[in-house]
């Protein structure tokens, strides 16, 4: 039996929807941030950049803070659907989390907006990332919980407790995005297989 994961996105999370303006405002706002940083873009910015008055930008969005996590939450579905296409085939649940784990810190290490921010304002975004990362980590945890329930039900992972499980694996990717350099790299796969064959896998196998 492959396991073939489920995208299911919790809703309560996702402050903006998929329609186009919406889009064209986050579009905007990522390749301002990109460009020109997290501080020196200013609301007013992105309205003109992405076409529109300042009054359609706020019905939508009504602070810079609520639109910048927008942005990463959706960076973060992104890399999700990508994730799930690759493993979609992958005829067990403990090495589809495994690989998983492997493919989205090699993603976050290099998304382009996240490293051009923690290069060049470390001060400035590293409160979204780390005390302000509630809205991110929840997303993920609870995504994630969804995806070993699954794989214990198969009895394809080990039975540990879901959410203390899920927060672990997120915590290990929070530190390899925000401390990348040392034995563990997230620019190097061979060393994030190492690690996760010697390490992960004897945990999670039941």
């Amino acid at each position: 039996m492959l396991f073939t994961v489920n995208l299911e996105i919790p809703s309560i999370l996702l402050k903006e929807d998929e329609d186009a303006t919406n889009q064209r405002i986050l579009d905007s706002a990522r390749s301002l941030y990109i460009e020109f940083g997290l501080r020196r873009t200013t609301m007013e910015d992105v309205a003109k950049r992405a076409g529109m008055g300042r009054a359609t930008l706020y019905r939508r969005f009504s602070e810079k803070d609520q639109l910048f996590k927008a942005v990463i939450l959706r960076d973060l579905q992104r890399h999700i659907v990508i994730i799930e296409k690759e493993i979609a085939q992958v005829p067990s649940a403990l090495d589809g989390l495994l690989e998983a784990f492997i493919r989205f810190s090699m993603l976050v290490h290099s998304n382009e907006l996240l490293q051009r921010l923690l290069k060049s304002e470390p001060d400035h975004v590293l409160p979204y990332l780390t005390t302000d990362f509630e809205i991110i980590m929840t997303f993920a945890c609870q995504y994630l919980s969804m995806q070993i329930d699954r794989g214990q039900q198969l009895g394809h992972i080990r039975q540990v407790p879901l959410l203390m499980l899920s927060e672990m694996i997120m915590r290990l990717t929070q530190s390899l995005m925000l401390s990348p350099k040392g034995v563990i790299y997230p620019g190097d796969e061979a060393s994030l297989r190492t690690f996760t064959e010697t390490y992960l896998r004897p945990f999670l196998t039941p």
